[in-house]
């Protein structure tokens, strides 16, 4: 019998081995950014009403530790999926927890909605090395389940994204593949249309760029200076793009767009006997694009020539520090860090004493170093690319004021803020007089000051940071930059804190958005958001709405190892408390304690505050005594932090009156 109930959370449940973690994330992707025909939206589905996208996809993303049952969180998430998506390969055949979480679903009575994506072995082999099927799709039945496949020599990415859509969907495939058809027709139709007038202005970019002022000079001289001219070109196609007047906005606009495309065209035709040349181009225009918040665009043109042979060594370390900024900016610090360790051996073999290529991939192995948990092993390139730049320009230099930002960073990682502080101002200083106030590095060092403010209790000073910042922000850099994500993000914090919900909720959804559309999901930076938008939900009365951002947050949390995976928790365990789950509650702060403990040494009120969420679920146990114990311990210390206006101090006293009220019944 089924155990549906009504419309389901999450659209399909990926299930998968850990080995194949890479066609699970594409496929997460791939149905989640899929935009559903017209014709389909609005209509009645097993998991609602339906708009111009599919609802969340859940991916376990991780195998799970060894126990006697499916994890609770996933058990949960079972329940709420209308589909169950198998990645299929002798590495998931052989996995427990795939062939359990398979066995959970089909005793929900939903067999017949479990899809299978075969990416490597042989389906129906029973050999136990080469065999995709895990066992229990095959168990009480005469045939082998139909599957998408995405082996090289069968469907490939396209109709294998298509196949699994038309069966979420309920609809013929063929549907969903002439439609891609003719979309794809209508974008080479336009690529057509638009190739001519795109070259014709190349060919005057290029002409502008390579013909000497001086119409004597032979061409032979031409020719010979052809590798210095082509790098002025990259240095005069940069400028375009500086913030020399910062007041002019940086976002998508038309006319940058158009002449940053061109770049990116150029480099695949009419440079082929200049590697050189096309491989500085690639760094160029990656660079730009990343600047303009583009980053899945600069990653993709970068990696395109990475492979060019061009035997130069310095262009080779500036490729390098412009995948670990681009690794970087998506959240794969692991990988940045050996980009900028490659970066670094190779401009360690230049002979420029004066170039600015060792210290810049210094800055940035410390900052992936930092951001990737390790603030202790970023001290050490932080130092010597700080010596480096004082060597060549001292104190009053943008790039010594990035270094002193970096080391303020570090420092506020570490929860010094009182060394902290000194070295952002420092920073700041240089950049309101180098840059102006509208420089989005000003921006920067602001909401780190920001940041200070909110964590020494003063919210309303913090606030006014912020919102002067979104403001620059939108300007400078357009509305769909993750740089004004995050600043839309750290100010609808300061709301919530002031209990000012609705406001900061559509802020929230904004920087949602621009940071799946920019980063993707599996950016760590997104535990933040999605943890603020369940908070605000829940204190717009939404407690359905602010578990589905929760439950997506601590996955986000978990798997990246985020600072907030204890806070999100304790959030997680008030809920279970209040929807009359006390015991999974208690369970969940129990685990979250130690780490919360570890994560924040020197902040007492965050394990006052998971205490005083464990005193509201003794309240829901009916245990006033207990709960009055621990509420009047705990309570005192959360509103030294947070006055009893405020979010945690307004949500802590009323626990305790409640308390009190109950026992002395």
């Amino acid at each position: 019998m089924s155990a549906d109930t009504g419309p389901m959370r999450y659209s399909a449940f990926i299930s998968y081995n850990h080995r194949d973690r890479a066609h699970a994330v594409w496929l997460h992707r791939a149905l989640e950014n899929y935009r559903l025909p017209k014709r389909l939206r609005d209509a009645e589905t097993p998991f609602g009403v339906i708009g111009a996208r599919l609802p969340p996809v859940f991916r376990d993303r991780d195998e799970l530790a060894a126990s006697t049952d499916l994890a609770q969180a996933v058990r949960e998430a079972l329940i709420v999926s209308n589909a169950l998506i198998v990645i299929c390969s002798p590495n998931g055949a052989k996995s427990r927890w795939v062939n359990e979480e398979i066995k959970s679903f089909i005793a929900l009575g939903r067999r017949d909605r479990i899809i299978c994506l075969v990416v490597d072995g042989s389906p129906g082999s029973h050999d136990p090395e080469t065999e995709s099927f895990p066992p229990a799709l095959l168990e009480g039945v005469e045939t082998e389940p139909l599957a998408a496949d995405l082996r090289p020599e069968a469907d490939g990415r396209n109709d294998a994204r298509l196949k699994i859509l038309a069966a979420l969907l309920a609809v013929p495939y063929d549907e969903l593949r002439q439609r891609e058809a003719a979309r794809r027709q209508r974008r080479l139709m336009l690529v057509a249309s638009v190739s001519g007038v795109l070259a014709l202005a190349m060919s005057g970019l290029a002409v502008f760029a390579l013909v000497s002022r001086n119409e004597a000079i032979e061409q032979r001289d031409l020719a010979r200076q052809r590798s210095i001219t082509a790098r002025r070109t990259v240095d005069f196609v940069k400028s375009m793009f500086s913030v020399s007047d910062p007041s002019e906005a940086r976002g998508a606009t038309i006319t940058a767009r158009e002449i940053l495309d061109r770049g990116a065209q150029r480099i695949d035709s009419g440079l082929e006997r200049e590697p050189a040349v096309r491989a500085e181009l690639g760094v160029t225009l990656g660079e730009v694009y990343g600047s303009l918040g583009l980053y899945k665009q600069g990653d993709a043109i970068l990696r395109r020539t990475l492979s060019i042979p061009h035997g130069d060594a310095t262009i080779s370390a500036r490729q390098q520090i412009a995948l670990g900024d681009s690794l970087w900016r998506l959240g794969d610090y692991g990988k940045s860090v050996n980009a900028y360790r490659t970066a670094i051996t190779l401009a360690r073999r230049t002979d420029d004493p004066l170039s600015r290529i060792l210290p810049s991939a210094l800055a940035g192995l410390g900052q992936s170093l930092r951001d990737g948990g390790d603030p202790g092993a970023a001290e050490q390139p932080f130092a010597e690319a700080l010596a480096l730049d004082r060597a060549r320009f001292g104190d009053a230099n943008s790039d010594t004021a990035r270094d002193l930002e970096n080391f303020g960073l570090n420092f506020l990682e570490t929860g010094n803020d009182a060394k902290a502080r000194p070295l952002i101002e420092r920073a700041l200083a240089v950049r309101l007089k180098l840059e102006g106030e509208l420089s989005p590095s000003v921006s920067d060092n602001r909401n780190t000051l920001a940041t200070l403010a909110y964590q020494a209790g003063d919210v309303a000073t913090a606030e006014r940071y912020y919102r002067a910042n979104a403001a620059v922000d939108l300007k400078v850099l357009g509305p769909d930059h993750p740089d004004y994500a995050g600043t839309l993000n750290n100010l609808a914090r300061m709301l919530i804190d002031q209990r000012k919900f609705a406001e900061a909720e559509p802020l929230l959804q904004r920087s949602l958005a621009i940071n799946l559309s920019q980063r993707g999901e599996e950016h760590d930076d997104l535990a933040y958001v999605l943890w603020n938008l369940a908070t605000a939900r829940l204190g717009m009365g939404d407690g359905k709405g602010a578990e589905a951002f929760l439950d997506r947050a601590y996955v986000n949390a978990k798997r990246t190892h985020h600072r907030t995976e204890a806070p999100i928790m304790v959030d997680l365990a008030g809920l279970r408390c209040r929807a009359g789950k006390a015991a999974d509650g208690l369970a969940l702060l129990a685990t979250a304690r130690p780490l919360m403990a570890k994560t924040y040494p020197d902040d007492p009120w965050r394990i006052a505050w998971l205490d005083t969420v464990q005193g509201g679920c003794l309240i829901r146990q009916r245990d006033f005594a207990g709960a009055r114990k621990i509420l009047t311990q705990s309570v005192p210390i959360v509103r030294k932090r947070w006055p009893a206006a405020t979010l945690y101090g307004h949500v802590a006293t009323l626990l305790l009156k409640d308390a009190e009220t109950a026992g002395g019944r």
